[in-house]
């Protein structure tokens, strides 16, 4: 009995596997043009994205990462930095490798078919990071902070609050509002800061936080914000740096790894990922405890971005790209069910397993669980409540539902509206 009773269990997780496996790659590699190192990307949506790389290397994609082509950026160099703010108007970061050494800025009105050298250059000014609201007002962010009302043609020079870090490189801008926002970065062993601002970008005060650099901040809403922060040196812990009141104050601690925190998004206010090298960093309560995950074939990963509350996408070491499929992600009209029982035969007392997939994952539907004889006639309600996605246990226990049958063969069904799923179950008195 105990061998039979494994291969059911064998066979039973076989199955749960395989449905979910029906509707779930997580991260999985995507073909890509270039063997050059992708440090990051950018999507407008689920279709439309652009990844640039080291070697002026710009590639996009409008079908969600199925194909990339090679665009030609006018640049060999660095392309540290790429932003839109829809599927025509863009911007990029470059460095000159000849002097004189500073940073350019590249535009396209064209998804990026054409870049262009729109004429700005910062002598002897790194910037790191570029932000637009709109066609007319953007930030840039690196030694200091530049602020544009006129859509790049003049920069002005944001206040930052004097202070022993607030002079450090900004390395990322986070927005949640045109006027609330924060930047990041700092200075390997010497601190990791935000800074912020309550004014659209004019003023920001800043805090160091951390003993690196930070390299990237999400924002859940006006209130709650979140960091990691990380040594490559492997001296410190990975850093957990969180606000619950607007930036006002920030809480530390460490996480028991060690690496890097390049880029921080989340799927929904649950899960969200960390891009750290050769692996992920995962979490699905909010933030509060991670995990580490390998990476495909511990691909080395940079930048991540979730599109929506299913689909992501990654890139890495040697054109590397990752996209991110959701096993949450509905693909079905109506729920389906898969049930089951354990041990079965039983004698009194059995589990009852069930795999819930619904169409809305947000949204439960309703079902129930009865238990039928051969002929048809309802035994008992064995479970009555809403079911979401996810996988569900309960016990079928005679004794404590006053039913005295007879040894057989009876059947347990799921039912949820017009959709049924059955199996037989075998009574041993």
């Amino acid at each position: 009995m105990s061998s039979l009773r494994l291969l059911f269990l064998q066979i039973f997780f076989l199955l749960i596997t395989n449905i979910f496996a029906q509707r779930t790659n997580e991260w999985e590699r995507l073909t890509s043009p270039t063997n050059d190192v992708l440090r990051k990307l950018f999507f407008i949506d689920e279709n439309n994205g652009w990844a640039s790389g080291l070697a002026g290397t710009i590639i996009h994609t409008s079908n969600g990462g199925n194909s990339w082509i090679l665009q030609n950026s006018t640049v060999t160099t660095p392309v540290v930095d790429i932003f839109f703010i829809n599927n025509n108007c863009g911007w990029a970061l470059t460095y000159p490798q000849v002097p004189p050494f500073g940073t350019t800025i590249l535009k396209t009105t064209n998804s990026g078919f054409n870049w262009i050298n729109n004429a700005t250059f910062f002598e002897n000014e790194i910037m790191s990071t570029v932000f637009f609201f709109d066609e007319s007002v953007g930030f840039l962010g690196g030694n200091g902070i530049k602020k544009t009302t006129d859509g790049g043609l003049t920069w002005i020079s944001s206040h930052i609050d004097s202070g022993g870090v607030s002079t450090l490189p900004i390395l990322n801008f986070t927005f949640c509002s045109r006027t609330f926002g924060y930047a990041c970065g700092g200075r390997l062993d010497v601190a990791g800061v935000i800074w912020k601002t309550t004014d659209g970008g004019n003023n920001w005060s800043s805090i160091g936080l951390s003993p690196d650099q930070i390299f990237d901040v999400f924002v859940f809403d006006s209130s709650n914000a979140i960091a990691l922060s990380g040594d490559p040196e492997g001296f410190f812990e990975i850093g957990l740096i969180k606000t619950t009141d607007a930036g006002t104050s920030w809480e530390f601690t460490e996480l028991p790894f060690f690496g890097l925190s390049f880029e921080i998004d989340f799927l929904n206010d649950k899960e969200g990922w960390s891009a750290s090298g050769y692996k992920f960093l995962h979490t699905g309560d909010g933030g509060n405890t991670w995990f580490e995950e390998l990476t495909p074939d511990s691909t080395t990963v940079y930048d991540l971005q979730f599109v929506d509350k299913y689909t992501g996408f990654a890139c890495g070491e040697d054109g590397a790209l990752l996209k991110f499929t959701s096993f949450k992600k509905p693909q079905v009209d109506n729920p389906t069910f898969e049930l089951y029982n354990y041990p079965n035969p039983f004698s009194n007392k059995t589990k009852v397993f069930v795999t819930s997939i619904t169409p809305d994952f947000d949204a439960p539907v309703r079902a129930q669980i009865k238990l039928f004889d051969i002929l048809g006639n309802e035994l008992l309600i064995l479970v009555d409540r809403d079911f979401h996605w996810g996988f569900y246990e309960f016990t079928l226990d005679l004794s404590s539902h006053n039913i005295n049958i007879s040894s057989g063969i009876y059947i347990l069904t799921i039912i949820s509206g017009d959709v049924m799923q059955s199996t037989k179950i075998v009574y041993l008195k």
